[in-house]
This record gives C-alpha cells, sequence and structure tokens, in this order.
C-alpha cells in the first residue's frame, strides 16, 4: 500500500484540536471530548500489543506512516488514527442523548462512568477474542497462503490472523456498547430534576 499522505494525518489532529477547543466554552462539546479520550485512549493501549504480535499489520495491511517502524509509535500512531473518528461519533451521539429534548441534561461527567464500564467490557470482549482465536490457529494449524507469505514471516501468520479477528471484535462490540451508552445517558435523564446542573 502507498503510504499515508501528510493531511491524512493532519486533518485528524487539527479536527480533534478544534474540538477542544469548542469543548472550553460548551459543555456538549466535552461529551465529544470523553467519547474521543475514551475512545482513542482504549485503541492506543491495544494497539501497543497489536504492533508487538504482528507490526505487519499496521505496515502491510494499512498504508504506512511514514517514517514511523517503532512498535510504541506505530500503536499510538494508530490507535488515533484508526479509532478517532469513532470517538467523536460516539461523542457527538451522547452529547445528544444526554443533552436534547425536553429531560432534564446530564452533566458531561456524569457519563465518564459509564464510558469506563464500556471501554472495560471492550477490553474484556476483545482480549476473550485473541486468546480463543490464538488457541484455536494453533490447534488447526493456521497458515496463510503464499500471497500473504511474501508479505509477513510464516512464522507471524497466527498472530496476524489473532489481531485481524480481535480489532474486528472491538470495533464491533465498542459500536454495539456505545449504542447502550446512549440508551443509558437518555434513560438516566429521567429520574433527574428539572434544575440539573449542564456543566
Amino acid at each position: 500500500m502507498n503510504p499515508l499522505d501528510w493531511h491524512q494525518i493532519a486533518l485528524p489532529v487539527a479536527v480533534c484540536l478544534a474540538l477542544a477547543v469548542l469543548a472550553v466554552r460548551m459543555a456538549r462539546y466535552r461529551f465529544v471530548m470523553l467519547g474521543l479520550g475514551a475512545i482513542v485512549g482504549y485503541a492506543m493501549l491495544q494497539d501497543q500489543v497489536s504492533a508487538r504480535l504482528c507490526p505487519e499489520y499496521f505496515t502491510i495491511l494499512h498504508p504506512p506512516i511514514p517514517g514511523v517502524t517503532d512498535p510504541t509509535v506505530l500503536g499510538i500512531g494508530w490507535g488515533f488514527l484508526g479509532a478517532w473518528w469513532g470517538g467523536v461519533l460516539l461523542g457527538f451521539a451522547l452529547a445528544l442523548a444526554a443533552t436534547r429534548g425536553s429531560r432534564p441534561a446530564l452533566a458531561p461527567r456524569a457519563v465518564v462512568r459509564p464510558l469506563g464500564v464500556l471501554v472495560i467490557a471492550v477490553a474484556t470482549v476483545t482480549a476473550l477474542t485473541g486468546f480463543t482465536v490464538w488457541h484455536h490457529a494453533q490447534i488447526l494449524g493456521l497458515a496463510l497462503d503464499d500471497s500473504m507469505t511474501r508479505l509477513v514471516p510464516q512464522e507471524r501468520h497466527r498472530a496476524l490472523f489473532t489481531v485481524a479477528c480481535y480489532h474486528l471484535t472491538a470495533y464491533i462490540s465498542a459500536s454495539i456498547g456505545g449504542v447502550l451508552v446512549c440508551i443509558w445517558a437518555w434513560n438516566a435523564r429521567k429520574a433527574r430534576p428539572q434544575d440539573s446542573p449542564t456543566g
């Protein structure tokens, strides 16, 4: 694959910085930053594992980040680039669920614990998937086809397959969990008094 262009890196960074500036002034954007922080923070930690198990997942199956080969930097870079938009979407959806309509609005701090539960749940499901796939790939003697062998050393085929599977699990579980957090936020507003703070 061709390396990422500079704008594919700079644009997400600029968008997130702009949202951070807005969050200083407007409470609704604080939900966006919380969603962004939860999803990107988790993704960076997960990708530290992925970049060490099989760096080719990021350097061969993704467009390379120019000049980046260190596993730590690779995990941080792709943790951000792969997850920032999902965190922003979750944050906006959460802001709508927590503030729109006639029900008393939630303060941003009210969703910190549910987001923490979401991250723990995603990490648990992802880890279980990784261990299960790794174990069964070993039992079955998994080997990828010749075209992949030319790109990834055969001794890392099992790791590549494992990383790809648990990344898919993380995407799906984070999406489902994000919807559940938004539903929780909407329902939690029923029990709040009309003069609850929104800051």
